[in-house]
């Protein structure tokens, strides 16, 4: 097994590809790239923030039009709709 040191300073020796030359504006264009993704998805984070807001507030105001009558819930009133004996009560 030859030597670390004989094989970094061969390694030293040879040439630098050309290839590498090119390599700083492949990875800036990378970082510019990344960086409009990353603006364009927080911008669609927000459009979709306000979207699901509206859908809410509009979901919100249609079932306030159709309000049902509630009966007053009390737990010592005979007919309580929750009361287990009209709960276990079998109507045919």
């Amino acid at each position: 097994m030859p030597d670390l040191d004989q094989i970094l300073s061969r390694l030293g020796a040879t040439a630098v590809p050309l290839e590498l030359a090119a390599i700083d504006d492949a990875v800036f264009a990378g970082l510019a790239r990344s960086r409009r993704e990353a603006m364009a998805a927080s911008r669609m984070t927000g459009i979709a923030a306000s979207l699901a807001l509206v859908a809410g507030v509009a979901g919100g105001g249609i079932s306030a039009i159709a309000q049902a009558a509630a009966r007053p819930l009390s737990p010592f009133a005979a007919d309580t709709a929750l009361a287990p004996s009209s709960l276990l009560a079998v109507h045919p």
